[in-house]
């Protein structure tokens, strides 16, 4: 507890030091006497998909605590996420930002703050021997990402493709028929149950076919060919959040409650560095984070997930993006998951589905704090990496107390601590200058 004195101290200082809204809650605790982060819990809730039980691989890692938080996580449905932060029965939830949209409550803010993959969601499946192109392979040859969706799509014409009869799936299949030029009639429906239209592909009655994310698991696990997916339609769709494309996929992470991100943001800040921290390792070591990933989710789901079909996940269904590869998602409006076309596009879907009117409906910004996070964690990198270059000149004669500090600097730096590794590597500066 700071002594009112302290308190008044810090407030002069921050006054002294304001460097923009998205840097200056940080110098809050720069100078503290330790740069070893001090043990608190966090209560997760993960929903059970693959998409959202990935925390599980930095908890068995380690990671959690390397970052002091020890996480009390717990399974819960996707419709009791928002209200159990809002209750006080979570502290951190992993959902999607359509989940946080659908409950949007001006009183009562629930915002996520970092991301981990992108849903693709759906996929047309084809037949692997009929020599069907998928749109990377169109690429490949030299089309464009649009003309090359229009070419995967126009494969369907005359031949059989079998669908349900979800809802949710129409707006997908509407779009890739509009790329290809197809009415319904251009080629054979076959409107059968999810697992009736796996069937049907394995006993080779339709040539293509899009379900349900099991269904395409299943499939492209026993190698069927995805030709277009809905990332397929992103990437060809206008950077905009008015892209009907980009309203198709979304991105998955981790969310709070307003108050818990103003008032925790240490914690904010080490969680979202555990979370970059394991879609590098996903990259880097995908059958290491497998053997943790894929029998949690067995447990929680009671499905059986082999190794085989969470390879899947991660590369076709919801693939993870590093911190590195995110960094366009807030720094380049011309490109299509920058954050306000991606999550703009699935704002303007709900006003399109009337669940919001436009004068009602929340910005991007009201829903995610993403932006703030990274670019603060980007900055303190930056600040890090400055420390540690004026470090190296005078280390080797420095005494041990300055070499650890910059020891310590560097493995919370290389686990995308950034965070922490400013305030150790900033003590070792100060140690070395007698400070």
């Amino acid at each position: 507890m700071r002594t009112p004195t302290r308190t008044r101290f810090l407030t002069l200082l921050l006054a002294l030091l304001v460097v923009g809204s998205l840097c200056a809650w940080y110098f809050m605790s720069r100078h503290a006497s330790s740069s070893n982060p001090q043990l608190v819990k966090v209560r997760f809730g993960m929903l059970p998909y693959g998409d959202h039980t990935y925390a599980i691989i930095g908890e068995q890692m380690g990671w959690f605590r390397d970052v002091g938080i020890q996480l009390d996580y717990r399974v819960v449905k996707v419709e009791d996420t928002v209200p159990f932060l809002r209750n006080g029965s979570l502290d951190v939830g992993s959902c999607s930002p359509g989940v946080i949209v659908a409950a949007y409550n001006p009183n009562s803010p629930v915002v996520n703050f970092v991301f981990g993959d992108i849903f693709q969601g759906y996929a047309i499946m084809a037949q692997p021997d009929r020599g069907f192109k998928s749109v990377q392979e169109f690429i490949q040859s030299g089309m464009k990402p649009g003309e090359a969706v229009r070419a995967a799509a126009a494969q369907i014409r005359g031949k059989t493709f079998a669908y349900p009869t979800e809802a949710a799936i129409k707006p997908f299949i509407d779009l890739v028929l509009e790329y290809g030029n197809l009415k319904r009639g251009d080629f054979k429906a076959l409107v059968l149950d999810d697992p009736l239209t796996v069937n049907s592909m394995r006993t080779h009655q339709a040539d293509f076919q899009v379900g349900g994310a099991p269904s395409h698991i299943v499939l492209e696990r026993e190698g069927f060919k995805p030709i277009i997916s809905s990332n397929d339609l992103a990437a060809a769709a206008k950077p905009s959040p008015d892209s009907k494309e980009l309203a198709s996929i979304f991105t998955d992470g981790w969310a709070v409650t307003r108050p818990y991100y103003d008032q925790h943001r240490d914690t904010i800040l080490r969680l979202a560095s555990v979370n970059f921290r394991i879609a590098q390792f996903i990259h880097s070591d995908p059958d290491r984070a497998l053997a943790i990933h894929m029998p949690y989710l067995s447990r929680v789901t009671g499905q059986t997930f082999t190794a085989a079909e969470g390879r899947v996940i991660y590369n076709s269904l919801d693939p993870f993006f590093t911190f590195d590869q995110q960094r366009p998602w807030y720094h380049d409006p011309a490109r299509p998951l920058y954050y306000k076309n991606l999550n703009g596009a699935m704002i303007n879907s709900f006003i399109t589905q009337g669940i919001f009117a436009p004068a009602n409906a929340p910005k991007v910004d009201d829903v995610s704090v993403a932006k703030d996070v990274y670019m603060t964690l980007e900055n303190l990198k930056a600040k890090t990496e400055e420390n540690l270059h004026q470090l190296q000149t005078s280390l080797g004669a420095a005494p041990q107390s300055v070499k650890e500090e910059a020891a310590k600097a560097q493995k919370f730096y290389d686990a995308f601590d950034y965070y922490d590794s400013e305030r150790a590597s900033a003590q070792a500066l100060a140690l070395s200058r007698g400070k």
